[in-house]
């Protein structure tokens, strides 16, 4: 089917007991409608056809905001349809079955939009009669439709001719199940149960069959409303009770007045709502308060506690997030003072105690970090030139070296040839009296004063030397012959060793290393990352620990060697890429 009437079919929407539902387009006012075509099944019943033409043109005259809008009717091939206003959105049954998180005051003002529509019905003598779920939907910003006016009457007629019942029963009246008169109090009744279901997610009355369910209908009481918001406070207990009376003259006589007692409910769940809000910013900004001043005080771990009490009263804040970054920001900076303030400290000590290499390495994990940092690019140059006047004499090497390269300082430069170095100066930064001096003249043997005989002097000089020339050699072969003995009987090769470059952002304390054998390999002292540890070749599990961390990270690595194993974890909100290429 490509048309019904002057209409294009697009596509098909559904089909149902009443007929199908299709999206059309009406290319003479440009826009698209929807066709409902009445099945086989409906036409089969007495009278519906010109019942059906009679009601549908009665709806078409209605005109509200919550009704939905009939453009036409007519016939195609014999059979009956109607053109309707084509609605998007969802309807009401669908959210309910998905269970939506629909607020509790839009849950009533999307009662009070159908009670206006359906108020606005009866006063034009249209009653509905198949007000339930499906036929609501929501489109927009909220805005309720109320859908099959019009064929309703028709396709849900309360009695056929057989005395069969025709219709949803969960929805229906008392009166429409007995058989009894039906007028405009019965859409009232089926709101009743369509708002008790909006409200709760749950049907007033149920039943395994249908006939359990009108029973129930018909005789009980309904379920009492187990939710704190719906109590005798606000009255909203007795509009659910009054809407859903077993006596149509015990109910609303006209929804207008239902709508207005909903209006008054919502203007003071506002009022309170209000109250409850505005204590909530209070708390909310004492919170974010707080944690700014524990902040300020360099007080992380109770500042981020408060912050994380905000972020779950107002997931969504953007101003908690920026706080929670401000405090890992400020955690991290922390963590950088202290780690370098640590290691220049100990190069400190370790210059104080002659320790060069020491103190270098140690400058260097600074440079590492902060490249620019002035006492640390200071104290390596000095430091440098101390050790490079120490091995060559000479700290012109020391002056062309870059930050961070200490291998060949380390291992010792070429020595250059005599004649090509010039004398230099000693360190500034150490007293000359700290390093190897050359040996002192030796004095000049006084001659024999005058008169004194000749074989005096062979006699106290010359032999002399020649005992020392036996000594000295003497000397030189028993540690030879002690060396070959303690290679040979004594000495025992090293392990090969291997290199890890441990890079951990933010900084951790190396707390321990030990092998895979359980045996605790002992530290020279206190350890920070990023480092590079030097260990015999095997499996190794080294422990590190931050404040930041709940509890150590545990790196397994696996030492081989004159390797370098690098370790890295990154940790989130740190940009450690420079500090990272830099050591890697």
């Amino acid at each position: 089917m490509s048309k019904i009437g002057k209409y294009d079919i697009v596509e098909e929407l559904g089909r149902g007991g009443m007929g199908v539902v299709y999206k059309a387009h009406d290319s003479l006012m440009e826009r698209d409608v929807a066709i409902k075509v009445m099945s086989d099944l409906m036409l089969a019943v007495p009278e519906i056809r010109s019942r059906f033409f009679r009601e549908a043109r009665t709806a078409g005259k209605l005109s509200h905001e919550n009704i939905t809008v009939v453009y036409d009717v007519g016939e195609d091939e014999g059979r009956p349809y109607i053109v309707m206003e084509y609605l998007t959105g969802s309807d009401l049954a669908a959210l309910i079955e998905r269970n939506e998180p629909i607020p509790f005051l839009q849950k009533l003002d999307y009662a009070i939009q159908i009670c206006r529509g359906l108020s606005y019905s009866h006063a034009n003598e249209i009653v509905h009669r198949d007000i339930k779920p499906q036929n609501i939907r929501i489109v927009g910003s909220g805005k309720v439709k109320i859908m099959d006016f019009g064929i309703a009457r028709s396709l849900t007629s309360t009695m056929t001719t057989t005395g069969a019942v025709i219709g949803t029963p969960y929805y229906m009246s008392p009166e429409q199940i007995q058989g009894r008169h039906v007028d405009k109090r019965s859409d009232i009744f089926s709101f009743g149960v369509l708002f008790y279901e909006l409200l709760t997610g749950k049907k007033p009355f149920t039943g395994d069959v249908p006939t359990a369910v009108m029973f129930k209908i018909v005789y009980d009481e309904p379920e009492r409303i187990d939710d704190a918001r719906i109590d005798h406070r606000n009255g909203l207990r007795e509009v659910v009770g009054k809407l859903l009376a077993k006596d149509p003259d015990n109910r609303y006589q006209d929804l207008a007045e239902a709508a207005d007692t909903l209006e008054n409910i919502v203007a003071d769940l506002r009022v309170e709502e209000r109250k409850k809000m505005e204590q909530f910013r209070m708390r909310l900004g004492k919170l974010i308060g707080e944690s700014r001043a524990l902040l300020r005080g360099n007080k992380f771990r109770k500042a981020r506690d408060l912050v994380e009490q905000a972020a779950r009263l107002d997931p969504a804040s953007t101003e908690i997030a920026r706080l929670r970054n401000e405090i890992t920001a400020a955690e991290e900076r922390e963590a950088k003072r202290v780690f370098i303030e640590e290691r220049l400290s100990n190069a400190r000590r370790q210059i104080e105690s002659k320790q060069m290499d020491r103190a270098f390495s140690l400058l260097q994990d600074v440079l590492k970090v902060e490249p620019e940092h002035p006492e640390a690019v200071r104290l390596s140059r000095e430091v440098a030139d101390a050790i490079a006047f120490a091995k060559t004499g000479d700290i012109r090497y020391a002056a062309t070296m870059k930050p961070g390269d200490t291998t060949p300082l380390l291992s010792g430069p070429p020595v250059p040839e005599a004649s090509k170095v010039a004398p230099v100066a000693p360190p500034t930064v150490l007293a000359r009296e700290e390093f190897p001096q050359p040996p002192p003249p030796k004095p000049e043997i006084a001659k024999p004063p005058s008169g004194r005989p000749a074989h005096v002097r062979s006699d106290t000089v010359v032999p002399r030397r020649g005992r020392t020339r036996y000594i000295v050699a003497g000397g030189l072969a028993l540690v030879i012959l002690g060396a070959v003995l303690y290679r040979t009987l004594v000495y025992v090769p090293s392990a090969a060793q291997g290199y890890v470059a441990l890079n951990v952002i933010p900084w951790g304390e190396v707390a321990k290393i030990v092998s895979e054998t359980g045996r605790e390999i002992p530290l020279s002292g206190k350890m920070w990352t990023p480092c590079r540890l030097t260990l015999p070749e095997g499996s190794y599990y080294i422990h590190v620990t931050n404040p930041m961390f709940a509890r150590p990270l545990i790196d397994t690595v696996t030492v081989r060697g004159n390797q370098v194993q690098r370790v890295t974890k990154k940790f989130g909100g740190f940009d450690d890429e420079a500090v990272m290429s830099k050591y890697q």
